[in-house]
């Protein structure tokens, strides 16, 4: 999406009678949008999963992702996407609405075909090819185990949303590659059937080029059991400001998926080697071209643009604006690194913080500051995963741990050495504590940007 090129004259107030007229029919059109379907998110529990880990989880839901993306590609569907642009009034001043079908041909291909062709009244931002290529895969966002590879996924909360209790994740790509589009954001897993029912955050990154600005907004979907088997995306909603370089605008989009059908009655659906279930829908054969690939002669959208309206090519085109490096759709897996004091600085308070959540048992604040492939060599030899080690500090078993003291630290690129001592206090039973002086030396390594405690090892310190 991008604003107008041209400044806009500001609206002068209107007369009460006119201005009831405008409030009127903005709330009949806004009517027309479907009304938030998700139910108040219950509070935020901080505590770790029981009686199961955070990688089986992970790779649990990743499985069942792979099953439903399976499944969802035997289905019928249809998608109506509305989207409106807000004055700054709060008025709606353009609209675009379009609605398709997700079917199958005579042939039993796979297409997708408009139901009519989109009514577009936008003034200040144009819907451009990766926009619906992000309604179509981004919006219903799916994680299967070969795509976990391509992720940063953080296990951080449980909560009640959605009428479900859930294991709540955040997720980011550990790095992008050019033309390629990833979610970023926050996951809700089912903590019983390990189904994701609810997904927020946004399609990245946004892209800017000679062609100027495309921005994408945030959005929330939500899940619903289709067939007692599978959680099918049903409705998302998007309520975000676009902020480009010349004007922020205003977003309203909407996406409903209805009338879910199976396409046939008796195929199989394989993962992992195994059949699932014995009634699955019927697999449409492939012609070589994939089960999305575009039909000939089927209608293509319009080629438009979120970009201004009079960006079009013109006879005379003005000399497009140099392109900025860091810009650029393409990312390397770290940004570029930071002055080494700054560094040194923030694991400094990165050891501070470990003691001071340690000592709290806040163990969702540690998780933050933990690599998924923590380990602790103890003192005396002993070893411990990341999950051992919170189960340890929610449990009160880690005991407390002293400030830091007497700190050096190295940094090497994206990996830094924190050595340092304090005075550790761990309970022996429930009547005794042995405290000694330890000395510790940390390891972090700098992952997307931000740092992570990879590895903790302990020694007697020498009195």
């Amino acid at each position: 999406m991008g604003p107008n090129a041209r400044p806009r004259a500001m609206m002068t107030p209107c007369s009460p009678r006119p201005c009831r007229i405008v409030l009127l029919a903005f709330l009949l059109i806004t009517a027309s949008f479907p009304q938030t379907r998700e139910q108040e998110d219950g509070p935020l529990d901080p505590s770790l999963p029981e009686g199961v880990t955070v990688r089986d989880i992970i790779s649990r839901f990743a499985g069942k992702e792979e099953i439903y993306k399976q499944a969802r590609e035997h289905y019928t569907y249809r998608q109506v996407v509305r989207m409106q642009t807000l004055d700054d009034r709060g008025f709606p001043d353009g609209e675009y609405d379009d609605t398709f079908d997700v079917t199958f041909n005579d042939q039993g291909e796979r297409v997708t075909k408009q139901v009519s062709q989109p009514r577009d009244t936008l003034k200040r931002i144009r819907v451009t090819s990766e926009d619906i290529d992000d309604i179509r895969n981004r919006l219903p966002f799916v994680l299967t185990t070969d795509e976990i590879p391509d992720y940063n996924i953080r296990y951080r909360v449980q909560q009640n949303t959605s009428g479900t209790h859930a294991y709540v994740f955040d997720i980011s790509p550990k790095a992008m590659e050019e033309s390629r589009r990833y979610f970023e954001g926050r996951i809700w897993v089912d903590s019983n059937q390990y189904q994701i029912v609810k997904s927020a955050g946004k399609a990245v990154p946004d892209i800017y080029n000679q062609n100027g600005e495309n921005l994408f907004p945030s959005f929330t979907t939500y899940r619903e059991l289709v067939d007692g088997k599978y959680w099918f995306p049903s409705y998302t909603k998007s309520n975000d400001y676009l902020h480009f370089s010349t004007d922020s605008i205003h977003v309203i989009e909407t996406v409903d998926y209805i009338n879910y059908k199976r396409f046939g009655a008796e195929s199989r659906i394989i993962f992992d080697g195994k059949q699932v279930g014995s009634d699955e829908p019927q697999q449409p054969p492939d012609h070589g071209g994939g089960t999305n690939q575009q039909q000939a002669g089927q209608p293509q959208y319009p080629e438009q643009n979120r970009h201004p309206q009079n960006s079009a090519p013109s006879t005379n085109p003005q000399p497009a604006a140099p392109v900025q490096p860091s810009r650029l759709p393409q990312q390397p897996v770290n940004p570029p690194p930071q002055p080494a004091q700054y560094i040194q600085q923030s694991l400094m308070s990165f050891e501070q913080e470990v003691s001071e959540v340690i000592n709290k048992k806040q163990v969702s604040n540690l998780l933050r500051i933990l690599a998924d492939d923590y380990g602790l060599i103890s003192a005396n030899g002993e070893s411990e995963s990341m999950f051992d080690f919170l189960c340890d500090v929610q449990k009160g078993r880690a005991g407390t741990f002293g400030k830091p003291e007497n700190m050096q630290i190295q940094v090497n690129g994206d990996r830094a050495i924190v050595t340092g001592e304090r005075e550790e206090s761990i309970p022996v039973n429930s009547s005794r504590v042995q405290t000694a002086r330890v000395h510790f030396t940390d390891t972090f390594v700098r992952r997307a940007g931000e740092w992570f405690l990879i590895q903790t090892k302990e020694a007697a310190a020498r009195k």
